[in-house]
């Protein structure tokens, strides 16, 4: 996946300062990214299991789907900005994760593409930024103009916040190595099923984001993953129904979210891979 292929154009969700005594914001997922600078005190952020210790002027960036907990070790200050990097249409309707959301496959349209998963980019959770100073101030000072909550207010806050993310990628945008036949799939295939789960996806779509021929994209994509990419989609789609099924969607908006032409379409690829019909594996699961 390639950066190129996102309009970059930030959405401030929210900043602020939070000022805290010791605390533990429970596991979560992300739906878009959080600008994380230590003012004060002494944290513990848990991300997938590795743990990172951030002390007064340390940075962390958390990405879209980053399983995390965060813990104030002492009394407090951070500012923060919850933001997307990348143009989305839906962008007012998503929303800040809380605690105990971490499922978040249901909300799939709202996530930001990860910047780990670009061709070019491997950013860590701690940041060692080269201008700390400098990007300090610019959180600092957006934060003050995205709470005036004016119209002028936010239009400094997104040119500044722009500035933040284009001084922040300009250090932690690597030349990308040269590529092996699998690195593609490694970095973007999995996610880009994700998002498109419910849309039509081509072969020839994605050997085209591969640089592949439709033949040679096929025959790799095949030799890293075991099988066709037909066949896995069809498995993620129903991995993906039997979730949305154990919730207690109804097997029409099921068909529709997993990407199905119709209810009977559905239907029958489930029973042929799992040995029982949606209606059936609903009620079993909701008992």
């Amino acid at each position: 996946m390639h950066i190129e292929e996102f309009e970059l154009v930030p959405y401030i969700r929210n900043a602020d300062y939070a000022i805290r005594p010791p605390f533990l914001l429970g596991k979560r997922n992300l739906l878009d990214y959080i600008i994380f600078y230590v003012q004060e005190g002494l944290f513990e952020i848990q991300v997938d299991g590795d743990t990172h210790v951030l002390k007064e002027g340390d940075w962390a960036l958390l990405q879209p789907g980053d399983i995390h907990t965060i813990r104030g070790m002492t009394n407090t200050i951070n500012p923060y900005i919850h933001l997307d990097f990348f143009y989305n249409t839906q962008k007012k309707n998503s929303f800040i994760t809380g605690p105990g959301q971490v499922d978040l496959s249901l909300h799939a349209s709202f996530m930001q593409p990860r910047l780990n998963h670009c061709d070019g980019f491997n950013v860590p959770v701690k940041l060692e930024l080269d201008q700390p100073q400098r990007m300090r101030d610019l959180v600092f000072k957006i934060i003050e103009s995205w709470q005036l909550q004016t119209y002028i207010g936010k239009l400094e806050a997104h040119q500044l916040v722009h500035e933040w993310i284009a001084a922040f990628m300009k250090q932690y945008m690597i030349s990308a190595p040269v590529r092996t036949q699998a690195k593609p799939f490694l970095n973007w295939i999995t996610s880009y099923f994700a998002f498109h789960i419910s849309e039509p996806i081509t072969i020839h779509d994605m050997a085209k984001r591969a640089g592949l021929s439709e033949s040679r994209f096929t025959v790799l994509f095949k030799q890293y993953f075991g099988m066709t990419p037909h066949q896995y989609l069809l498995k993620l789609r129903i991995e993906h129904a039997e979730e949305l099924l154990r919730d207690g969607q109804s097997i029409k908006k099921v068909s529709e979210y997993c990407g199905f032409t119709d209810v009977h379409h559905f239907a029958k690829t489930f029973k042929a891979m799992t040995g029982i019909t949606p209606g059936r594996y609903r009620e079993d699961s909701l008992r």
